[in-house]
């Protein structure tokens, strides 16, 4: 896997200054100045070049725990050795294009600053990965959640596709969903105007899901008691498993796991895909008031 540097805690109105310098200046190189003492150790030992860029991951201030904003390091320089030539050109290239940086700076607030990083390419992500998804390379462990700003850590950069085309699933439902119900309220001839001008092939994106492990005896405990039949419209299986042979039902929690339910007999009933969807969609707003009408199996 790729490794990557991550730098916990910008502020953000850094970054997105850059990015509109960026825009304006396609090609331009562009620098962070992390408020630290120590020196980062492995980018002075094996500083990085355009040709050979290392992957950089930062959380903002107000995010610590999420992957804000990803670019290309090109370059580390010690603010101790920067020559007075190169300092004044560094001087004038900030002014013009980081004027809220103003200059390049030894010390913020009591502390010294040595790390210059030089970066291309900054890109601010659309949803804001946890930085859970990053793996120390020192111990292979996930990254822990930060309560402060400040520090960083030389990471395994995530096997995504593109980190910036990654999306959470349910923010990806979500959209959808938004998207549907704007297009719902148009026009058919409106609707086949767009359609006859929209891409084929749908953008592949790599999505991403937390879930749940589930206790399996709770699922066969529930399919068993079921006896083939839906719990919620009592109807026979519509179809029987391709696997298996047997009838074919889903396990849904009443109060969902998502929601702090309970993995348990007494919260879940197998149910027919259909129920299934209208336990989730349908009109009804209180399907545990359904649960608690319907006739209680507790034995097999």
């Amino acid at each position: 896997m790729e490794k990557a540097l991550f730098i916990n805690g910008v502020f953000k109105d850094v970054l997105d200054e850059i990015m509109r310098s960026q825009n304006a200046n396609p090609g331009k190189t562009f620098y962070l100045q992390p408020y630290a003492e120590s020196t980062i150790k492995r980018l002075k030992q094996n500083p990085p070049a355009p040709e050979s860029p290392l992957p950089l991951y930062i959380s903002t201030t107000a995010q610590l725990n999420q992957i804000c904003y990803s670019a290309d390091i090109i370059g580390w320089e010690d603010k101790n050795q920067i020559s007075n030539e190169r300092l004044a050109f560094l001087n004038d290239h900030i002014k013009r294009f980081q004027p809220k940086e103003n200059e390049i700076y030894f010390e913020m607030k009591g502390k010294k600053c040595v790390n210059l990083i030089s970066i291309r390419n900054l890109v601010e992500l659309p949803n804001q990965l946890s930085t859970l998804h990053l793996v120390k390379e020192s111990n292979g462990e996930p990254l822990k959640k930060r309560s402060r700003s400040g520090g960083w850590s030389y990471v395994f950069a995530p096997p995504f596709l593109k980190l910036e085309n990654s999306y959470i699933n349910d923010r990806l439902d979500a959209e959808l969903g938004k998207k549907v119900s704007v297009s719902l309220q148009k026009k058919e001839d409106f609707l086949e105007k767009r359609l006859a001008k929209a891409e084929m092939i749908p953008e592949k994106v790599q999505i991403i899901s937390s879930g749940f492990r589930r206790n399996p005896d709770v699922i066969a405990f529930v399919l068993k008691r079921s006896k083939g039949k839906c719990e919620l419209c009592g109807c026979d299986a519509s179809f029987d498993k391709k696997s298996d042979g047997k009838p074919y039902l889903e396990v849904h929690h009443w109060i969902t796991l998502s929601e702090g339910g309970e993995d348990t007999i007494e919260n879940a009933a197998a149910l027919c895909p259909n129920c299934h969807k209208r336990a989730h969609f349908g009109q009804e707003q209180d399907f545990l008031k359904i649960h608690k009408e319907l006739p209680k199996h507790t034995e097999m």
